[in-house]
């Protein structure tokens, strides 16, 4: 419904060949759709997709039941004192929220309202204008799911490198010759670029080497050159040895180091330390391997480290990101074709100049708040319920959950579940009545990703800098709003930007040509004295009607900041005929390639040759490959031994991605396919005959935090102690229909990194026992 502030575009029920992407995971692989009768009913892999050309798992075939599903919320909806929900209008909803933020902003602090979750997968279009909205409130408490996994490597990179935090670290894995592989299972999870042909390519060259560092035997681990069963949880172990080995046999890269590094001597002390066979003992791995590996790394032509949740929710897990910077220096692999590079996105590689003041801390911990993905700080949702709960004036008093479930999402359900009743408003927005939205105070129905204009803002390889922008695909048959227009709304409501100048309007019909872009940013820029932010509520105005729609505004903007910021890189992608044009000339064409090309497109380049060199921001240019507040952690490391506790004798890798698991965002069981168990409890076949389990029975899960009961399932492949779980469970439809075991209700806010507070989920220890009749 277009007057819902949906889209402009006109949606057919039937349709063929549409293009779009898998919003099931952050591959986003690209797909074509065909729609009969306003539904989706067939799907296949986009070989015109210039990032994915066609890749596709089985995931993406059950996208239809993501849009349609018994969940769906219909109308905004707020809550009675009995605790049942009545339909309101769009404007009675809009305004009673407003004026509930307005007072608890007015009477506590604009600290005392955080924003939880912000672009659900793939469907990130709502980014610049949630954030705009908090900070115009004045608040910068802003809790997402990609600090419950991976802002410890913008801390790093931004220690170490000074780089943008608008950039990925990632394995370059189509150069690498050796590649170190840890804490991902990728030929199921899809990390990567095309994971399963990429390790098939890897597999197929005898020239390359793969070691694969994983508890378990998986998928990956079977094809790899090498398999190094560590013990769960001794990741940092290990490469604290590599490193050590590296140093004391001389074999780092000493030239590299001299040009591009400083603080070698300070890690070498430290290093010093660290007795490789008793790193070695604690993995469980023969010190001759790690010393080989170690060596192969060091001596390749080129090497990489390809990681993901595996090490980045595990103990030491911010060390363990140092970690495996500190190997890639000292062997030069750093920004390097065949080793690890920064890869850049739609958001041109730029620090904002406020990087000098002190960061956002959480009130109860005193944990930053960290850059990534852009400019805005982001914390770790963990923090979040100790933040209501906390004795201090400013906690946070009202949450606002958008594209997120915490209560399935994040860690400690039952602590969140407790921080709920202290807060004076819950609002949220989601296409589903999910189990936090049965929590909240208003819920705001949004449109599904195929029922809206849509992006995807993962990064998508190098050097190629690509951008997918998507229509609707299936028309949307409910009362919603985009979440652009509910934050805009709300944001008028509390005028917290003011009325965009008339000049703005007249501007804005000229604003798609070269001259009308200049003259439209040179007169907001000089009007919105309350900065960009400001400028991206009134362009969604302005210029928002004269686009596909308003949600384009700030891609708009962005495809001029692309000319202004890196018109070297887009020319380099636009054409030789593009030199020497103007920075609104290059940014028209950019937003026109964008709109013209659903299937992706390409919009600037890098220089992998200076790919270093390009993200180091100090002024010397110069690496800091000690930082001053990893050491102390490195000797506490090494000072730890792992953690053994008589109560709870086994560890769980809690929510562990299968070909089954979509997060939370698929609510209809129906998707899955095959017979299941879909969520079971997995252990050992040694673990199982000592505790008199058979596959099937029915076991309890028990942690410190609480119990779930769930099937067991033996798995040959296990390592003895060590169990696992998946994630996307513990659903409970509309009906009372639960689906699985939702893993939160074991795991525990207070087991977490002391830097980031990001959860050690894939190290919780538990008791497993079967339940009798």
């Amino acid at each position: 419904m277009s007057d819902h502030g949906t889209h402009h575009t006109c949606v057919n029920d039937n349709a063929t060949d549409l293009p779009t992407v898998c919003v099931l995971c952050s591959h986003n692989c690209g797909i074509r759709v065909d729609v009969k009768d306003g539904r989706i009913v067939e799907i296949r892999g986009d070989e015109t997709n210039p990032i994915t050309k066609g890749y596709v798992c089985n995931k993406a075939f059950g996208i239809a039941h993501y849009v349609e599903h018994g969940d769906r919320v219909p109308y905004p909806m707020r809550r009675r004192s009995d605790g049942t929900f009545e339909e309101i209008a769009w404007d009675t909803a809009i305004q009673e929220i407003a004026a509930k933020l307005d007072a608890i902003r007015r009477r506590h602090s604009p600290r005392a309202i955080a924003l939880v979750g912000v672009g659900g997968q793939a469907n990130h279009m709502d980014a610049p204008y949630a954030l705009g909205f908090l900070r115009g409130i004045g608040s910068r408490r802003w809790f997402n799911a990609f600090a419950q996994e991976k802002t410890q490597h913008n801390l790093l990179d931004q220690w170490m490198f000074d780089a943008s935090p608008t950039l990925f670290l990632h394995a370059d894995t189509a150069h690498a010759r050796f590649l170190l592989v840890l804490g991902t299972n990728p030929k199921i999870s899809n990390r990567g670029h095309n994971a399963t042909d990429t390790f098939k390519m890897l597999a197929d060259d005898p020239s390359r080497t793969v070691v694969v560092v994983d508890p378990r035997e998986t998928e990956t681990t079977r094809t790899a050159t090498h398999h190094l069963r560590v013990r769960p949880g001794t990741d940092a172990y290990l490469l604290l040895a590599m490193a050590a080995l590296i140093v004391r046999e001389n074999i780092a890269a000493d030239a590299f180091l001299a040009e591009h590094a400083i603080g070698l001597d300070t890690l070498r002390a430290e290093l010093a330390a660290v007795d490789p066979a008793v790193m070695a003992a604690r993995c469980g791995i023969d010190l001759a391997a790690i010393r080989d590996t170690a060596r192969g790394f060091a001596t390749a032509e080129s090497a990489a480290i390809f990681y993901d949740l595996g090490v980045e929710q595990a103990p030491f897990s911010t060390l363990i990101s140092y970690l495996m910077r500190a190997l890639l220096v000292l062997t030069g692999n750093i920004g390097q074709v065949g080793g690890d590079v920064f890869l850049e996105t739609f958001l041109p590689p730029v620090v904002d100049p406020e990087k000098v003041s002190e960061p956002e801390r959480a009130l109860a911990s005193g944990i930053q708040a960290i850059r990534s993905l852009g400019n805005a700080q982001m914390m770790s949702p963990t923090l979040v319920p100790e933040e209501v709960l906390v004795d201090h004036p400013e906690r946070i008093r009202a949450i606002i959950v958008e594209g997120s479930n915490p209560i399935l999402s994040y860690s400690d359900a039952s602590r969140w579940r407790e921080a709920r009743e202290k807060l004076d408003l819950l609002v949220v927005i989601d296409p589903a009545m999910t189990e936090t939205a049965r929590l909240a105070d208003y819920v705001l129905p949004v449109p599904t990703g195929y029922e809206k204009w849509e992006t995807a803002a993962f990064p998508r390889g190098a050097p190629e800098v690509f951008v997918q922008v998507r229509p609707p695909v299936v028309p949307m048959r409910i009362q919603a709003f985009t979440e652009p227009e509910i934050y805009v709304r709300i944001a008028e409501a509390m005028d917290l930007f003011g009325t965009p100048p008339p000049e703005l309007f007249e501007l804005a019909e000229h604003a798609q040509t070269p001259a009308g872009a200049m003259a439209y940013f040179a007169a907001g820029q000089a009007a919105a004295t309350h900065g960009e932010n400001q400028l991206i509520y009134w362009t969604y105005r302005a210029l928002g009607p004269h686009l596909a729609s308003p949600a384009l505004a700030a891609f708009w903007l962005l495809s001029h900041l692309n000319g202004l910021f890196r018109p070297e890189s887009v020319v380099r992608a636009l054409g030789p005929e593009w030199e020497g044009k103007t920075p609104f000339e290059l940014g028209t064409e950019i937003f026109r390639r964008i709109i013209d090309h659903p299937e992706g497109v390409e919009i600037a380049r890098q220089r992998m040759e200076t790919n270093l060199a390009d993200h180091v921001g100090f002024a010397d240019k110069k690496i800091r490959l000690a930082p001053e507040p990893m050491m102390p952690e490195l000797r506490r490391a090494v000072a730890t031994e792992p953690s053994v506790d008589p109560a709870f004798p086994l560890v769980m890798a809690a929510g562990l991605r299968t070909r089954w698991t979509a997060n939370t965002i698929q609510r209809d069981p129906a998707w899955r396919k095959g017979k299941g168990p879909h969520c079971a409890l997995n252990l050992s076949l040694s673990d199982a005959t000592s505790l008199g389990i058979r596959d099937g029975d029915t076991v309890s899960v028990s942690t410190k935090r609480g119990s779930l009961t769930m099937p067991a399932h033996v798995d040959a492949k296990l390592m003895a102690g060590h169990v696992w779980m998946p994630n996307g469970f513990g659903m409970v439809s509309s009906d009372g229909i639960v689906t699985g075991a939702n893993q939160n209700e074991l795991t525990d806010v207070a087991d977490r990194d002391p830097f980031t507070g990001i959860p050690h989920h894939r190290y919780v220890r538990c008791r497993v026992e079967r339940v009798t009749a």
